[in-house]
């Protein structure tokens, strides 16, 4: 399935889970079905906390800059 889908991608290059409203905050402990936030962070997505999708892009193409791809998740540790 999707989920599935979504680990492999992310054992091969930065995943951000992001919400499509414009505020507030991605869940992280709150549904834990195949393919809910749970399973997707535990699969190796990095939840984008308080940054909408928009924010959560252009964070993730700063941090990427470097050429690191482990600079991903310490990016968005200050906004979860």
């Amino acid at each position: 399935g999707s989920a599935e889908a979504v680990g492999a991608l992310a054992a091969r290059m930065p995943v951000v889970l992001a919400s499509r409203s414009m505020t507030g905050p991605v869940f992280t402990k709150t549904y834990g079905y195949d393919g809910g936030e749970i399973d997707l962070i535990g699969r190796g997505a990095i939840p984008a906390g308080m940054l909408s999708g928009l924010k959560a892009r252009l964070l993730l193409g700063l941090a990427l800059r470097g050429g690191d791809a482990g600079a991903a998740g310490p990016a968005f540790a200050p906004y979860q």
